[in-house]
């Protein structure tokens, strides 16, 4: 999709960006629902009228037929008739927060009394068994193609593509698993979002989610764990899997804010410079449709780090995003000297305690600088920099 800013009095187009819009319908009820699966098995479930689709060719055509057995299980074992009163939203029932565009902030009409979609969702099939097996259906520690990507956009919209997919984080290490999700198990006190909860209350589901603070603990000067970027967002051992809280919120979202909801640097989304979520920028895959708004920006992949993108002139300044000093500016290399002398601390925040470099000091693309004493030196993205390239330490 192309967005388009245009001049209001003139109509006449002054900038636009090709964009990926964060959505899909892909759906794979059919993995366990269809007829003779082990969600729509007759041999086990006689009592229930399973359907087979008209075309078995048809992936819609396929993927209805398994829907329609769901709400036939669904009136087997609860006795409603829902299967006659198609299309059913199962949300119409089971509350989500994810379709409350009334923002009515919970449960009302048919839905009070009745547990949240997600709670039911990912509740009862975390706790299903194979009945030949009894192991779980849906293994604990399992692969994504095991658990999550059998009923999320995965094997084609692939919705974990981004750079935590890319770097191997999975699904659970952000939201634990399904059990986790599911609210089987309630948040210790100071849990959620807001951190009102009293410990006597499950996760809330859109609403309790994983926070960047809980990987991306702090800076070298002050941060959770033995290393500045953590893989998990929750405690081992913590069954209701509840992200962790920094005490340096260098790189946190606001308070009580979901990251697609918090803004930073200048008021900007913080998804305006990082991508969205689940598809944070860079994708691995270099021609990827989500490195593109990027690339148009500043002309390479990744988290939009030149103030060139934005800027047109800019002075030398560590008040760029998260505290960040200006990137590819020569100004900047030839005049930090005295920003060292002022405040050395504010330099080993990312260059770490000895300043030979961290992950927060890594290039985003090639860059070619001057140095004191060796003359030009070419840098390949990736590099941490460090005082030791271009000279000797303060």
């Amino acid at each position: 999709m192309q967005v388009t800013a245009s001049d209001k009095t003139s109509g006449q187009a002054l900038a636009s960006l090709d964009i990926v819009l964060p959505v899909a319908s892909e759906a794979d009820c059919q993995n366990c629902h269809a007829l003779g699966e082990i969600g729509a098995d007759s041999n086990r479930r006689p009592d229930v009228d399973f359907i087979f689709p008209d075309d078995i060719n048809d992936p819609n055509d396929v993927l209805q037929a398994a829907k329609a057995n769901i709400l036939r299980l669904h009136d087997n074992k609860h006795g409603t008739d829902i299967d006659n009163q198609r299309p059913v939203l199962c949300a119409g029932c089971h509350y989500s927060a994810a379709l409350d565009l009334a923002g009515n902030g919970g449960p009302v009409g048919k839905q009070v009394g009745h547990a949240m979609m997600s709670q039911v969702m990912h509740g009862h099939h975390g706790e299903l068994r194979d009945p030949a097996t009894d192991q779980f259906i849906f293994p604990e520690n399992g692969t994504l193609e095991e658990t999550c990507y059998q009923c999320h956009p995965g094997k084609v919209t692939k919705c974990l593509r981004g750079a935590m997919g890319g770097a191997g984080i999975t699904c659970q290490n952000c939201h634990g698993g399904m059990l986790a999700v599911g609210g089987i198990h309630d948040l210790p006190a100071g849990g959620g979002l807001d951190r009102g909860n009293d410990g006597t209350t499950p996760r809330q589901p859109w609403i309790d989610e994983p926070r960047c603070e809980s990987c991306y603990a702090g800076d070298s000067n002050d941060h959770l764990g033995d290393t500045i970027r953590l893989s998990q967002t929750w405690e081992s051992g913590d069954p209701s899997a509840t992200p962790r809280r920094a005490d340096n919120k260098r790189f946190a979202e606001n308070p009580a804010k979901l990251y697609r909801n918090s803004l930073g640097h200048g008021g900007v989304a913080c998804e305006g410079c990082h991508g969205s979520t689940h598809a944070i920028w860079p994708n691995a895959v270099p021609g990827s449709n989500d490195n593109v708004a990027a690339v148009q920006l500043q002309g390479h992949a990744g988290t939009i780090s030149e103030c060139s993108s934005c800027h047109t002139t800019l002075g030398l300044t560590l008040d760029g995003p998260h505290g960040m000093h200006n990137v590819n500016n020569p100004a900047w290399t030839e005049g930090h000297e005295s920003f060292y002398a002022q405040n050395p601390g504010s330099c080993r925040a990312c260059h770490g305690q000895n300043l030979e470099g961290t992950a927060l000091s890594r290039i985003a693309a090639d860059r070619d600088l001057k140095t004191d004493d060796n003359g030009p030196i070419h840098l390949v993205k990736g590099t941490e920099i460090s005082c030791t390239l271009c000279h000797k330490k303060p």
